[in-house]
């Protein structure tokens, strides 16, 4: 993803808001006014802060800068306490996946190499989500050749503002290519037609010219897209690894599922075991990167980011191999051109998890041209893919998209099960533990029995963790060790896996039985001054102009965006200890005086114990979902204490807090994704110093 204003690309900095380091557009935030006020008192409050509207969004959101020397974090500190404002966050970096300049690739994922895979009455509109597509011939750009003959929608440039969103890297153009393109590969004369040949092309530009962009731009290009009518959107893209989902993004990711568009997005090219965001969101489907393999056939890349939350794989090659001796490296054939010269096209070959990502996208697009429901589409790529092992795994997902196979399962009259949603309660332990319990359940409520549950922890103890619901749907965990003194345990419900066949679970609770007490915490925030904030340096998936088929990244190994000596975290430098720093939170406007729902147990919740937590001894504590309000987030629980309540809070913490019972999951009103808004205050999803904590926990401040 990229950054840029008309004059040239728009900087980027590494800041410490909310207390985690993040990659920020400079003066920058997204602002949305609280419609109970009158918009002249919302518009004062900005003034007081000598905010001034850079670009008004689409919903409710607006860019806005501020003069330079102004205090981003005393800004956002002044402007959430304020009743008129309903929201305000930084505008964050996004950054573009790793691109390098074959047609394997194709019947990898069983596409013909020729335009009937999607039907000529059908034309669904694609959205790419780029650094813009060569689309037209003004002298300035020229249209792709192996785009000649593809039909383009109105796009938008997010990146200038303005009607024409021409690609100035390369990188968009390509993804465009391996998605609707027809052609030749000059060389050989080798026929080059993409998936979705015949689909209608929409470019939305939201990457710069460095293929950088911002999280606002995102944000406006999904809704942009959903408005245009697009079926399916491409994002091949992601944030850096501290990225904290705002709310504007969330806001933009919810409009997309609740008008039935397919989200695709790349899994990341760290070569780690979490999803990256977008392709993080519940709502989005995932996809790594296979290639070539002398052995298997094809094997997972050891760029592609695996986790639970990866769904597919697609092709997106390697560079440092030449499996089918062909005289090229084993890389994805797209047409593109070199920045410098956007005018002169060329066959390129690319790498990474977005060209994986274009794939995806091509087969979805064929699935709904040849009439597939889209909330069906992830189902059908599920359930036909060729995967690496016997079924879904972290590290493949299911496995080898198969574009002909998922048309003919869709007409072979198989439906896809019905969908599943979780809800989870964590608690401390007196061991230093912490101990969790899933529900999975229907959209009633009805818990669902034999269902493979895979849970990953997150703060003071990480790992990834897989149950079995018993007959009343619940799975039950136990944390690894902690590895922090923290006392802030996440526990992510990110996949479930029923009958063989996996989901990204949504997120269902009860709430509003039993009687509330008040949870008032007090402490004193660290000082930023004394406190280590260096080894902030951060390398983007770059586009490199000097070789055309370089990475753009640094140090060993294909696409890690980062520099250092190992640490997990991407950073340089180091604390002494050789660990990363802590990023302690700012003083100032207090983050948890509206209502926040606890659970609060201690050792003598002995029901709740024996009940939930199969009888382990517990410590004093709060539970907190970790939900949102558009039920956008991966579904989840945290179990915190008072000191962490107050961090969580950035001093005063005054919440409400339930006494936590065997009823957890069965009492109170039903909320369920989807059918109805979480309730404000349900969960913790919402609150930016809540993720900073967990983040801060565990150790990846840092991308």
């Amino acid at each position: 993803m990229s950054l840029t204003a008309a004059a040239g690309a728009v900087p980027n900095v590494t800041q410490v808001i909310d207390g985690l380091p993040q990659v920020v557009a400079p003066q920058q935030l997204i602002v949305s006014c609280n419609p109970a006020v009158l918009p002249s008192v919302c518009n004062g409050v900005l003034g007081s802060v000598g905010a001034l509207v850079a670009s008004a969004g689409q919903a409710a959101f607006q860019l806005l800068v501020l003069p330079d020397g102004v205090s981003l974090q005393g800004v956002l500190d002044t402007l959430r306490a304020s009743t008129a404002i309903a929201s305000a966050e930084p505008n964050r970096i996004l950054l573009g996946s790793a691109a390098y300049p074959q047609t394997w690739h194709f019947p990898a994922i069983q596409a013909p190499g020729d335009a009937t895979l999607l039907p000529a009455r059908s034309s669904p509109i694609v959205a790419v989500l780029d650094t813009g597509i060569a689309f037209e011939n003004d002298g300035l750009h020229a249209r792709a050749p192996a785009l000649a003959g593809a039909a383009f929608a109105p796009g938008w440039d997010f990146v200038h503002g303005n009607a024409f969103p021409d690609d100035d890297n390369g990188h968009g153009t390509a993804m465009a290519t391996i998605i609707a393109g027809a052609g030749a590969f000059s060389p050989s004369s080798i026929p080059y037609v993409g998936p979705a040949s015949g689909a209608t092309l929409l470019p939305v530009k939201v990457l710069d010219a460095q293929n950088q962009g911002t999280e606002f731009w995102l944000a406006e290009g999904i809704r942009f897209a959903v408005g245009s009518g697009a079926r399916v959107i491409n994002m091949s893209l992601d944030f850096a690894r501290n990225y904290v989902p705002g709310v504007s993004l969330r806001s933009a990711i919810a409009a997309a599922r609740e008008a039935n568009v397919v989200l695709i997005a790349a899994s990341g090219n760290t070569g780690d075991s979490r999803v990256q965001y977008p392709a993080a969101f519940p709502d989005v489907i995932s996809v790594g990167a296979f290639t070539l393999a002398a052995a298997t056939g094809y094997a997972m890349t050891p760029y592609s980011t695996s986790g639970d939350a990866l769904d597919l794989a697609g092709p997106g090659g390697q560079p440092d191999q030449d499996v089918n001796q062909d005289g090229l490296w084993d890389g994805v054939l797209a047409q593109s051109f070199s920045p410098d010269a956007p005018t002169q096209f060329a066959w390129w070959l690319f790498a990474g998890t977005s060209p994986a990502a274009a794939h995806a996208s091509a087969a979805a697009a064929a699935l709904i041209g040849n009439c597939a429901d889209p909330g069906d589409v992830r189902a059908f790529l599920h359930a036909s893919a060729a995967g690496f092992g016997a079924g879904w795994s972290p590290a493949s997902g299911s496995g080898r998209i198969q574009a002909s196979d998922a048309i003919a399962l869709m007409n072979s009259g198989w439906h896809p099960p019905k969908d599943l949603y979780a809800d989870a309660v964590v608690a401390l332990r007196a061991d230093g533990r912490a101990a969790g319990a899933v529900m999975i359940a229907d959209a009633t409520g009805n818990g669902i029995r034999n269902v493979e549950v895979h849970a990953r922890w997150r703060g003071a103890a990480s790992g990834g963790q897989v149950a079995v619901t018993d007959p009343f749907g619940m799975a039950r965990f136990v944390s690894p060790a902690p590895t922090s003194s923290r006392k802030l345990f996440l526990l992510e419900v990110p996949r479930v896996v029923y009958r063989g066949v996996p989901q990204r679970p949504r997120a269902f609770a009860h709430a509003g039985s039993g009687f509330n007490t008040l949870a008032i915490s007090l402490a004193l925030p660290d000082n930023p001054a004394t406190s280590p904030t260096d080894g902030l340096g951060i390398w983007g998936y770059g586009y490199s102009q000097d070789s055309g088929l370089a990475s753009g990244t640094t140090g060993s190994g294909l696409a890690s965006g980062t520099t250092g000596s190992g640490l997990a975290s991407g950073t340089t430098g180091s604390t002494g200890s050789g660990s990363p720093p802590s990023y302690p939170l700012t003083s100032g406007i207090t983050g948890c005086l509206a209502p926040l729902q606890l659970y609060s147990y201690g050792p003598l919740s002995l029901a709740a114990s024996f009940g939930l937590f199969s009888g382990a001894p517990l410590a004093v504590g709060y539970s907190v979902r970790s939900i949102d309000s558009s039920w956008v987030l991966t579904p989840g629980a945290a179990a915190i204490d008072l000191r962490e309540l107050a961090n969580v809070c950035g001093g005063l913490g005054i919440a409400t807090a339930k006494a936590l019972s065997t009823s957890y999951f069965a009492s109170g009103t039903l909320y369920v994704a989807t059918s109805c808004a979480a309730p404000a205050g349900m969960g913790a999803g919402d609150n930016a110093r809540f993720w900073s904590e967990v983040m801060n926990a565990e150790g990846t401040t840092a991308p």
